[in-house]
């Protein structure tokens, strides 16, 4: 798979979990809802490591990019919303939030899910 069809791999993924994530709210799944919105962030954040020629295969990559970024853009929500999202992560194991608690972090992680994905230069979308 070329760099163009990862990112749109993972630009179009991210935006399908979100959007997974909104219709788990709505019916109630906190543990779906909450993976669901980490799911969406993480293909993000591979989407922002593909555009600067990086794959991201593991949590643990995911992560420190997230890290890494921060640092870069000197840019500290990145990492707290990518926190925030491993927490939801965890949740859909450990199951212990409810459906309101887990719908506090949506609009965090849609906007940081943005933000991500406007960082990818255009040309990059179109094959550049």
């Amino acid at each position: 798979m070329n760099q163009t069809e990862m990112l749109e791999k993972y630009k179009a993924q991210s935006i399908h979990y979100f959007e997974n994530a909104l219709s788990s709210v709505q019916g109630g799944d906190a543990e779906k809802a909450g993976e669901f919105l980490w799911g969406s962030l993480a293909e993000a954040i591979k989407a922002v490591a593909a555009s600067k020629r990086a794959e991201l295969k593991t949590h643990w990559e995911i992560g420190d990019y997230a890290r890494r970024l921060a640092k870069e853009m000197k840019d500290e929500s990145i990492l707290n919303v990518y926190r925030d999202a491993s927490y939801l992560h965890s949740n859909y194991y450990e199951a212990g939030l409810t459906i309101e608690e887990v719908q506090t972090y949506v609009d965090r992680i849609r906007t940081m899910v943005v933000k991500l994905l406007d960082l990818i230069p255009k040309q990059d979308w179109s094959g550049g």
